[in-house]
C-alpha cells in the first residue's frame, strides 16, 4: 500500500474541518424533533447541522430539486396569537387594555411559556432557542457610541423601541408575576428583550385573520420549530406560505440542492447593515450591500466657485428647492457598480451653474449636462468617496479599541466591506 505523505495528509485534515457537524444526535434537538414528530410532523431529510462558515443550520440528506418542499411544519407547531389565545393566559390577555398588538402578545405567551420550564408544552422549541442576541440592543454602551453614523442612528433607535416596547406591557407583567409563582423575578426587561427579538429575528410571514382583541394593525408573526434553524443566502429563492389544503407551513426551494449542501432562504434584499441592525449577523461579500450617501454629506463637499455667498446661497437653496421635490434627497447609495443614477442626478444637479440650472429637468429624464458641470460631478463625488473613506478608516481605528467581542466582529464586517465598495472605483 502506498504511503501517503504530509501534504496529502493536510489537505484531508483541511476538507475535514470543512465538512458540516452532525448536530441531530444533540439532546436538545433530539427532544425537539421527538416532540415535532409527535405533532404530526414528518420531515426526516433535513437535519440540524453545524457549519464552518454560518454556524448552526440545516443541512439535506437528498437532493434536492427546484419546486421541492424544503419543510412543512405543521399548524399545530407554530405559534401565533391564536396559540397566545388558547393557552391559561387567553383570556387575561384579551382582556387587557389598551388592547394589544400582535408582537406584544407574543412576547408576553413567549415569556410565559419560558417561565414555565419543563411544564410548557413548547420546551422542546424554547429550550433550543438563542439566550441571547447579537443586534445593536445587546451591545454595550461603550460599543454603542463607539458606531458610525450610519449604524449608530438604526442601533439607538432600535434600543428606544425596545425600552418603549416593554413600558408599554411593563404593568402587564408586573400583575402575571402576581397571579402565577413561577413567574416571579422573570418577566422584566431582559425577557422581554429576549422575546422581541426571537419573534422579530425568527418569526416568518403568515398573514392572520383580523381579531377584536387586537390592535388594529397587521398581522404576521409566526413562530416556525426547527424552521427558524434555515440561514439567509442573498443568492437563492424561495417560495413561502401557509398550504390551506395541508394546514402546514410550507416552503419550496427555487434553488436545487445536492446531498448534504445546506439548506437555505432568503429575507429579502438586504444590505450588511440592514441584516446586522435586524437580524445580528453579516453576510461576506453580500450582493447587495450599498454605502448610503446623505444630501447633507454630499454639501459639506461641494466647492461653489460664485464669488458672492449671497448667491450662493440663493442658488443652493434652488437646488435643494428642486432635489426636495423630486424626492431626490435620500436614498443615494454607491455599490461596487458605481454611483446609483439616483446619486448621479444629485450630483449633477448641485454642481450646475444658474443658468444650467434653469434646464434641470432634462437631467431627469436622461438628458446629457454640460463637460464643466459632468467634470464638477465626478470630482465631487470622488470628494465624497474619499471622505467616507477617511471617516470609516476613524471608525475601524476606534472600535478596534474596544474589548474584543461578536458585535465588534460584526462591526468591522460591515466596515471592511464598506471600503471595499468605496474602493472600488477610485
Amino acid at each position: 500500500m502506498k504511503k501517503r505523505g504530509r501534504t496529502w495528509r493536510c489537505r484531508r485534515r483541511r476538507i475535514q474541518m470543512q465538512q458540516p457537524v452532525n448536530l441531530s444526535s444533540t439532546t436538545g434537538l433530539i427532544t425537539l424533533r421527538q416532540w415535532m414528530h409527535k405533532a404530526d410532523y414528518h420531515g426526516n431529510h433535513l437535519i440540524p447541522a453545524l457549519f464552518t462558515d454560518t454556524g448552526r443550520g440545516l443541512m439535506t440528506l437528498k437532493p434536492l430539486k427546484v419546486d421541492d418542499v424544503i419543510i412543512s411544519i405543521p399548524k399545530r407547531l407554530l405559534i401565533t396569537t391564536q396559540t397566545a389565545w388558547d393557552s391559561e393566559i387567553g383570556d387575561y390577555i384579551k382582556s387587557c387594555t389598551p388592547k394589544l398588538t400582535p408582537l406584544q402578545v407574543l412576547c408576553i405567551f413567549l415569556m410565559y411559556e419560558k417561565a414555565k420550564g419543563l411544564n410548557s408544552l413548547w420546551h422542546p422549541y424554547i429550550s433550543v432557542l438563542p439566550q441571547v442576541y447579537t443586534t445593536p440592543a445587546y451591545f454595550s454602551n461603550e460599543e454603542l457610541t463607539s458606531l458610525p453614523r450610519f449604524l449608530s442612528i438604526q442601533a439607538q433607535q432600535q434600543v428606544l423601541t425596545v425600552k418603549g416596547a416593554y413600558e408599554a406591557v411593563a404593568d402587564i407583567l408586573v400583575t402575571m408575576e402576581t397571579m402565577f409563582a413561577f413567574c416571579h423575578g422573570v418577566m422584566g426587561f431582559e425577557e422581554f428583550r429576549w422575546a422581541w427579538f426571537v419573534i422579530n429575528t425568527r418569526s416568518v410571514y403568515m398573514k392572520q385573520d383580523v381579531s377584536e382583541f387586537l390592535q388594529p394593525e397587521v398581522n404576521t408573526y409566526a413562530l416556525a420549530p426547527l424552521l427558524d434553524l434555515l440561514n439567509h443566502s442573498p443568492t437563492v429563492e424561495v417560495s413561502a406560505a401557509y398550504n390551506k389544503s395541508s394546514q402546514c407551513y410550507e416552503i419550496k426551494t427555487k434553488t436545487p440542492y445536492k446531498k448534504y449542501d445546506q439548506v437555505f432562504i432568503c429575507y429579502g434584499p438586504h444590505d450588511n447593515t440592514k441584516l446586522l441592525v435586524e437580524y445580528g449577523f453579516t453576510v461576506p461579500h453580500n450582493p447587495h450591500n450599498v454605502v448610503m450617501f446623505e444630501i447633507d454629506e454630499i454639501i459639506k463637499y461641494l466647492t461653489c466657485q460664485l464669488s458672492s455667498q449671497h448667491s450662493h446661497g440663493a442658488l443652493m437653496e434652488k437646488k435643494l428647492q428642486i432635489l426636495h421635490s423630486n424626492q431626490m434627497t435620500s436614498d443615494l447609495s454607491y455599490s461596487l457598480d458605481g454611483l446609483s443614477w439616483k446619486l448621479q442626478t444629485v450630483l449633477r444637479i448641485l454642481c450646475m451653474d444658474f443658468n444650467e440650472l434653469n434646464s434641470w429637468k432634462r437631467i431627469l429624464t436622461g438628458g446629457e449636462c454640460s463637460k464643466q458641470t459632468e467634470l464638477k460631478s465626478k470630482q465631487l463625488a470622488n470628494e465624497c468617496i474619499q471622505g467616507a473613506l477617511n471617516s470609516n478608516q476613524e471608525t475601524v481605528q476606534k472600535v478596534r479599541l474596544l474589548p474584543t467581542s461578536q458585535h465588534v466582529d460584526l462591526v468591522l464586517s460591515v466596515c471592511e466591506e464598506r471600503k471595499l465598495i468605496l474602493e472600488s472605483q477610485l
